[in-house]
């Protein structure tokens, strides 16, 4: 029987808890998807009148993004085949490429 004494691991007693101010893409998810499917989606999303932005070029790869009902954000995201090759940045210097990113943001 669970009788929800599972729930103390994710307290912190005497703890206080506080909300902080944060951009909306501080707590999101992204996935992978095939560019077919993120171009569905995101017409899907504009259809169902969801938050929906994009369809972003980041170079490497193209981003549409949704808010979901409790306000975070979820990230499709599909890989350019056409602007990467064998020296594609990414397999060598992931670090680079989210350094420039975040100055930009």
């Amino acid at each position: 029987m669970d009788d929800g004494s599972h729930l103390a691991f994710f307290e912190a007693p005497n703890q206080p808890f506080n909300f902080i101010n944060q951009h909306d893409f501080d707590l999101h998810i992204a996935l992978e998807v095939t560019a077919s499917v993120l171009t569905e989606m995101f017409e899907k999303g504009n259809r169902n009148n969801i938050e929906t932005r994009g369809i972003s070029d980041h170079g490497f790869i193209s981003s549409a993004y949704f808010r979901d009902p409790n306000g975070y954000v979820v990230e499709l995201t599909a890989r350019n085949t056409d602007k990467t090759d064998s020296k594609d940045v990414l397999k060598h210097n992931p670090h680079k490429i989210l350094e420039d990113w975040m100055s930009k943001n």
